[in-house]
């Protein structure tokens, strides 16, 4: 008996160690090892059925957990919405203000300037803001907050405090053949580069920690204190452009306290805990950023040089303008959805893995193309009686970039979320290196085209920049994480979009331009869009069910209707 018991022993261990190994082949990504492959094709399928209960599980488990991650997702989204809600709200009371007492020649100075601090706020803390979001989870599993905290607090302030001043001393020095206009903005403008950026890096700090309301309640707070004071100075003071800089200073400044306060409730912002080893791992991550970042200035910006240069200050307050309407509309839309997208990203590649991002990844896609798309084909159709609405009569004229200007940020933020694979990598330099050479593409076309074509020429070379960038993104990821665009939904959202188009078109064009009849274009087209896309089979249960929650919340928030929450 001992014997036949001692023989019957590893045969249970042998098929114990057979199921295993089944296990571990039908419910993890990778390949079966060998020696289940070596198993007879019986032996295997016997495995299978026994463990079919266990797949099934293991994948309901992961469908869990993926929807719960985009259900994150979608609820940091609606989070992040006031933040872009606001400053397109304020940009609906500014540019019309703005446009009718600043004129073109004064408001180009004043982009041209916004342009060359929007360049130094990202040589001064792309490489801060970039580590924050990136490297909070892994700071935060070592227990090393308050380190972390005060090094991003004491490195901003030093590297803002001092890159301003070394830029003021450069323009002092070898500014003479600047305009009296530029000259006149630049002690103010070097000002809001301080306050403004220090409270934008507080920012990041409170998405990277997912404090979506912090984040939310200290950029809407931002964005009203400034209007307040711009359009003060602006429209009271007449103070021309010079108001708009100060009114960005004053609203800042203000906020210190509750941006301090809040870094304080995720660690010490004491000097003391200023962390050399922690601003060295920023740097070796952030630094290689910088040349993407100023590439990205080149693609978003450098066109205002290269119209004055060729044209006039006039036409840069022209299509400034024009550009700024457009970009303001659709990051009321991407920009929610991009910062959500990030810090979800990170969290699930770190916790979850690999696999389930690129699911997550694929699906974040598809949303960001249900948002962003309607809102490309409605400016196609209502850019002119928009333009005749918010601007004063000398800008009118800039209404044709308003769409070219939104397909192109809509193709930048594409890119942003193809790119996610190279920074989950931390391939930062390939990252880099695809930035510029859509930059350089950008401005060759530029130098080009502008002095024959105009400013119009800069739009649709932005576009085509943005195209190239998304492109290089997508392929040069794809050996570090897959991206699988659901092409089958892209189709039904363009199609969607395109009956929207249709139908504002042939019920509006008969109407004069005004502010109801935006109204009225903006409630026919969500209703147009959505209808359509449910009648192409874009919308799945789920998400209708996501949006009935959300629009149930969103009432509640604002008493609408039932008690509030």
């Amino acid at each position: 008996m001992s014997t036949e018991k001692r023989r019957k022993q590893p045969r249970s261990r042998s098929i114990g160690s057979e199921r295993s190994r089944a296990w571990s082949t039908c419910t993890t990504d990778s390949p079966g090892d060998a020696g289940y492959a070596s198993l007879s094709t019986s032996r295997r399928a016997h495995l299978m059925r026994e463990n079919q209960p266990r797949i099934a599980e293991r994948q309901t488990e992961r469908h869990s957990v993926l929807k719960k991650i985009l259900r994150g997702a979608g609820t940091d989204a609606i989070k992040y919405f006031p933040v872009r809600l606001v400053p397109a709200l304020t940009s609906f009371i500014t540019v019309p203000v703005f446009t009718r007492i600043i004129d073109r020649a004064d408001y180009g100075d004043f982009y041209l300037v916004s342009s060359t601090i929007s360049l130094a706020s990202m040589l001064l803390t792309a490489w801060l803001t970039a580590s924050i979001v990136r490297f909070y989870w892994a700071e935060e599993r070592e227990g090393r907050l308050n380190q972390y905290i005060a090094t991003v607090v004491w490195a901003s302030l030093a590297s803002l405090i001092v890159g301003a001043a070394v830029l003021g001393g450069i323009l002092l020095l070898f500014g003479g053949g600047l305009s009296e206009g530029v000259r006149h903005l630049i002690p103010i403008a070097l000002a809001s580069l301080i306050f403004n950026q220090f409270i934008q890096v507080m920012q990041q700090l409170m998405r990277a920690a997912n404090r979506a309301n912090d984040y939310a309640i200290l950029s809407v707070a931002s964005a009203i204190l400034s209007t307040v004071f711009s359009v003060y100075f602006v429209a009271v003071s007449h103070w021309g452009s010079y108001g708009i800089l100060a009114g960005v200073v004053a609203g800042n400044l203000i906020l210190l306290p509750l941006a301090l306060k809040n870094a304080r409730m995720e660690g010490s912002i004491s000097p003391k805990n200023f962390s050399p080893s922690i601003t060295k791992q920023f740097a070796a991550y952030g630094i290689p950023m910088i040349p993407a970042a100023i590439s990205s200035w080149v693609l978003i910006l450098s066109d205002r040089y290269i119209i004055g240069l060729s044209q006039s200050a006039d036409q840069v307050g022209l299509y400034g303008t024009a550009y700024n309407l457009g970009d303001k509309i659709m990051n009321l839309v991407t920009l929610p959805l991009l910062i959500a997208i990030g810090p979800v990203m990170v969290h699930t590649f770190e916790k979850e893995g690999q696999k389930l991002a690129e699911k997550v990844q694929t699906q974040l896609t598809r949303y960001f193309a249900m948002a962003t798309v309607p809102l490309v084909f409605g400016l196609a159709v209502v850019s002119k009686p928009f333009m005749t609405v918010f601007t004063g009569p000398e800008y009118r004229s800039a209404y044709a970039v308003l769409p070219v200007v939104a397909a192109g940020v809509m193709l930048y933020g594409v890119s942003q979320i193809a790119s996610n694979g190279l920074a989950m990598h931390k391939k930062t330099v390939i990252m880099m290196q695809n930035t510029f050479i859509a930059a350089v593409f950008q401005v060759a076309m530029n130098l080009l085209l502008v002095p024959r074509f105009g400013y119009a020429a800069a739009a649709w070379n932005t576009f085509g920049a943005y195209l190239l960038l998304l492109v290089l993104m997508w392929f040069r990821s794809r050996p570090y994480m897959e991206w699988t665009v659901p092409w089958a939904d892209m189709a039904r959202i363009f199609g969607a979009g395109a009956i929207m188009a249709g139908v504002l078109s042939a019920a509006f064009r008969r109407f004069d331009a005004a502010l109801w009849l935006l109204g009225a274009e903006v409630i026919v087209g969500i209703a147009a869009y959505f209808l359509a896309l449910w009648a192409l089979r874009g919308l799945r249960p789920d998400e209708m069910e996501f949006i009935g929650e959300m629009w149930t919340a969103i009432r509640r928030k604002l008493h609408l209707g039932g008690r509030a929450a």
